[in-house]
C-alpha cells in the first residue's frame, strides 16, 4: 500500500524542513557555547544522538488496520517514512553516521526543501 501523497503532502515538506532547521539552530548553539561533554556510557557522537532524538518523536506501534487507515486517510505519513524520507535527503545525517554513498539512508539524489 503507498501513502497518499495528497493527503500528506503539506507535512512531508514540513518533515523536510523542521530536522533541517533544529539541526542548524543546534550547530548555531554549539558554536556559541562551550563544548558539550560526551554523555558516559554510550557511544554516540552529539550530532548521532541529535538525529537519534529527532527521529524518536515518530516511533510508533501500529496494528495493520491502523496502519492501512493511517496510510489511507492520514493527514502524516507513517512514522517510519516521516524518519526515512526526510533523514536521507539530509547530507548532515549522512555524515554523522558515514553513511556510505550506496546506503539507503544517504540518497544520491537528495531533495532539499530549504
Amino acid at each position: 500500500m503507498r501513502v497518499n501523497a495528497f493527503n500528506t503532502e503539506r507535512e512531508n515538506v514540513a518533515d523536510n524542513i523542521g530536522p533541517k532547521a533544529a539541526y542548524m539552530a543546534y550547530q548555531s548553539w554549539m558554536t556559541r557555547n562551550l563544548k558539550e561533554r560526551k554523555l558516559p556510557g554510550l557511544k554516540y557522537t552529539h550530532d548521532q544522538l541529535f538525529w537519534i532524538s529527532a527521529a524518536n518523536v515518530y516511533c510508533e506501534i501500529s496494528t495493520p488496520r491502523r496502519l492501512q487507515a493511517e496510510i489511507k486517510y492520514g493527514l502524516y505519513s507513517p512514522g517510519k517514512f516521516r524518519v526515512i524520507g526526510p533523514m536521507s535527503n539530509i547530507p548532515e545525517f549522512s555524515e554523522a553516521f558515514n553513511c556510505s554513498s550506496d546506503s539507503a539512508m544517504n540518497r544520491r539524489n537528495k531533495c532539499e526543501v530549504w
